[in-house]
């Protein structure tokens, strides 16, 4: 088992909870679904419950087993994306699913303060690698009329946006202490409670949502 590298704040641990909580309630509220809440609630259990039995924390395995978290995850987000729920998605104004991805600004404030305190590698914070803020502040000044944009640069935000979510899941992958680590120091945090929620829920959210777009995009050529 691998322990934090520094103990996190109350503050820390209470922001990734509750941007967690508020996420799958948001996606409850706006696709108007009750299922949705319970399944919400059954994964943030389901997540939180292995990274807080430890068993994520041990990378001597190949592949690492928060790997074999972090596929399904964002696998079943893109499939699920392509299905009911994802068409119920895409039929909310672009408006909404651009602004929506302005969350990250305070995803990656709590990250940023993570790295502060010593939990969080710095190449995963703004000080590092990690410039996927300029997905939410970009989104935060667009979504106002995003409508009236051309369809081209629409698209172009959203790739660019979905591209530095990548970049960042690549630097976290790349930051984990095993044989194919690339990045110094070691990336444990992700694998602990409730910080497993950054890519099971964060990440996954706005690839969620990234994936509505290009629906949406679609269903307008």
């Amino acid at each position: 088992m691998t322990p934090l590298p520094a103990p996190p704040s109350t503050l820390l641990q209470g922001g990734f909870v509750a941007v967690s909580a508020l996420l799958v309630g948001v996606f409850a509220y706006v696709l108007r679904s009750r299922g949705f809440l319970l399944a919400g609630a059954a994964w943030l259990a389901l997540t939180g419950g292995i990274a807080a039995s430890g068993v994520l924390t041990d990378f001597s395995s190949t592949p690492p087993r928060i790997l074999l978290l972090f596929l399904p995850t964002f696998v079943g987000t893109i499939a699920s994306g392509l299905t009911r729920p994802g068409e119920r998605l895409a039929r909310l104004p672009l408006t909404f699913l651009v602004g929506f991805q302005a969350f990250r600004i305070a995803v990656e404030f709590l990250i940023h303060r993570a790295a502060t305190e010593g939990v969080a590698p710095p190449q995963m914070s703004w000080n590092g690698y990690n410039f996927d803020v300029l997905s939410g502040i970009s989104a935060l000044l667009l979504f106002s009329f995003v409508e009236r944009l051309p369809r081209w640069l629409v698209l172009a935000w959203n790739l660019m946006a979905l591209g530095l979510l990548a970049w960042v899941v690549g630097i976290a992958i790349l930051s984990f202490p095993t044989t194919f680590q690339r990045l110094k120091p070691d990336n444990v945090w992700v694998a602990h409670f409730p910080f497993v929620w950054l890519p099971t829920v964060a990440v996954a959210a706005a690839l969620a949502g990234h994936v509505a777009v290009f629906r949406k995009l679609w269903r307008g050529a």
